[in-house]
């Protein structure tokens, strides 16, 4: 009997440190996430938008005539003037043919001077000189022609800019109307914006001004700013994006803002204010998820949980984006580890 308790006694306890184990494997372990609190930043007031720079015009160089390129003078980015030299192009046969127009052009002329005496004596007819007159001319526009184009191969800049792609290095074979090179007309770009169909109400292309106008920012220059007030817009948005494309015209004296550049542009406020500000909430962009029914939200901590907060947002500011409903100051939002959280997760 004494060994039946002993047993019964051992069992019990055996099962109650495995229940205490078991309690314990079903505990939680709270997941380990960087959270941001909440609060309102001062930023200019109006409209943010991401353009990008364009030249105001671009010109293809290119020779008249066939032939070899013997040299090219420019490299790409360089300034040129206007009436700088771009290239030269092998002129022996442009030479020969000049030699051949002026030889025939002279004989022209011979012709025309004994021809003109029996002319004046009525020895030949008024058909004859007239055929001789012509023949004259014939000659003399064949000559003007070779010397064009012995000209021609010297290239020359038709105006001043920034030189562009380079299509032709020496040695090779110019085609007629083939570019050599490109020059860009940048003292004066344009910075092209996509505005939202929604806002293009904004920019009335009757007006060709943007309310207030807009400041753009190049963050390449160091936040170097630039104002303009004038615009020319596109009458067909995109049907898949839903905008419209806005050019906006800006000078460019120091030739800094080029092709390709990246800019931030916002809209002037057309409200009055005491400094121009307002005060926003933004947040990563990064944290902001969407949900299956297309909604927006992010993760918030509150206390030890996490909660799915639905918000509303706006513009996006670089790596960052407006809140324009659904959260405010001192909210603590996920902005990592949200990937492995949901409703009620344990978070520390």
């Amino acid at each position: 009997m004494n060994k039946l308790n002993t047993f019964a006694i051992l069992a019990i306890t055996i099962l109650l440190v495995a229940c205490g184990r078991s309690e314990k494997s079903y505990e939680v372990e709270a997941l380990k996430v960087t959270t941001e609190t909440v609060c309102a930043n001062t930023t200019p007031m109006g409209k943010h938008y991401v353009g990008k720079v364009e030249e105001e015009s671009s010109t293809p160089v290119s020779f008249t005539g066939m032939g070899t390129v013997t040299r090219v003078y420019v490299q790409e980015g360089q300034y040129v003037a206007r009436g700088q030299l771009i290239a030269e192009m092998d002129p022996v046969q442009c030479e020969n043919t000049l030699q051949a127009a002026k030889a025939a052009y002279d004989q022209a002329l011979d012709t025309q001077k004994r021809m003109e005496v029996l002319y004046q004596s009525q020895s030949i007819s008024e058909i004859d000189w007239i055929n001789v007159q012509t023949k004259v001319q014939q000659a003399r526009s064949s000559f003007q022609m070779a010397g064009k184009a012995l000209a021609d191969c010297r290239l020359k800049a038709p105006c001043s800019g920034i030189v562009g792609k380079k299509e032709i290095e020496s040695g090779m074979t110019a085609l007629p109307s083939q570019p050599v090179c490109t020059i860009l007309n940048i003292s004066k770009v344009k910075v092209k914006v996509s505005i939202p169909e929604k806002e293009i109400a904004s920019f009335n292309p009757r007006q060709g001004r943007a309310g207030k106008g807009v400041t753009i920012t190049a963050e390449a220059l160091g936040g170097k700013s630039f104002h303009s007030n004038y615009f020319v817009r596109d009458i067909q948005g995109d049907v898949l994006t839903h905008t419209y494309d806005v050019r906006f015209s800006v000078n460019n004296p120091g030739l800094e803002l080029l092709p390709g550049m990246v800019v931030n542009v916002t809209a002037d406020t057309d409200e009055e204010g005491l400094d121009g500000t307002n005060q926003t909430i933004t947040i990563p962009v990064r944290s902001v998820q969407q949900s299956a029914d297309g909604h927006q939200f992010v993760w918030v901590a509150k206390g030890s949980k996490a909660h799915r907060q639905p918000v509303e947002v706006g513009q996006a500011q670089g790596d960052r984006i407006i809140i324009l409903s659904g959260l405010t100051e001192g909210d603590k939002i996920i902005v990592e580890g949200y990937q492995k959280v949901s409703e009620g997760s344990t978070v520390k």
